[in-house]
């Protein structure tokens, strides 16, 4: 909930602010290709702004089923965020991304979708859940559900940053573009991206974070139930 404080505490800056502005900041704004132009989401292969990916796969252990994560990565450029004042670039490197979720789930003996398929044979941490077993009458697959989530900034999109404004190269004369680059630095105690405004990606930030203390809890709760249930059995 740290970074729930630091981005209600202060408000947006106007990005014209930024040409004389250093230090710790938060811009809103609409995100827009830079000098650098885009990058390739890894599944879905949308040109974006930045991304972060993340596979997970149903396990079963002792009549319990949890996502487990097999494999996470991210990739992003140098961008723009412009608003009604100007326009700065934002370097996204080391930046905890809040995108918006695009999942595909995958079935146990379903074919992967080209792209993913191309993914798992690369990765040495993801194997295909294709396998099946002959039961002569019928077949019946083995292997596991698996989540290919994608979450990824857009060119246009809305977009929130938190981070440190330093000096940047210098814009042409007459543009818009501010001399300043935000990005992570030793002054900001968060680095955030999101494609929200600032409350909507406080909102998102909370939300994740009572989710994981709720799991944490229903996971201490069957822990400690079992845990009671086994000293009771042994007892009588």
């Amino acid at each position: 909930m740290r970074k729930v404080f630091h981005i209600l505490r202060n408000d947006p800056r106007p990005v014209r602010e930024l040409q004389t502005y250093r230090g710790p900041v938060e811009i809103q704004g609409r995100a827009v290709e830079g000098d650098n132009g885009t990058v390739e989401a890894q599944f879905s292969g949308s040109r974006c702004l930045a991304y972060n990916y993340e596979v997970e796969e149903l396990q079963s252990s002792n009549n319990n089923h949890n996502w487990e994560t097999l494999d996470v990565g991210a990739g992003g450029v140098e961008f723009v965020v412009e608003d009604d004042t100007g326009r700065v670039r934002v370097d996204p490197a080391g930046a905890d991304f809040h995108f918006e979720d695009h999942t595909v789930t995958v079935h146990p003996g379903e074919e992967l979708p080209d792209r993913l398929a191309d993914f798992v044979a690369r990765s040495p941490d993801v194997e295909p859940q294709n396998e099946t077993l002959d039961l002569q009458i019928t077949e019946l697959n083995t292997g596991n559900r698996q989540r290919f989530i994608e979450r990824r900034l857009d060119v246009g999109e809305d977009v929130y940053v938190y981070g440190q404004v330093r000096q940047g190269p210098s814009g042409a004369w007459g543009s818009d573009l501010v001399d300043a680059l935000v990005g992570r630095g030793d002054e900001t105690p968060v680095f955030v991206i999101s494609d929200t405004d600032e409350s909507g990606t406080a909102r998102r930030i909370a939300r994740d974070g009572i989710l994981k203390v709720v799991i944490g809890v229903v996971a201490l709760g069957v822990s400690v139930l079992s845990a009671f249930l086994g000293v009771f059995s042994f007892l009588f």
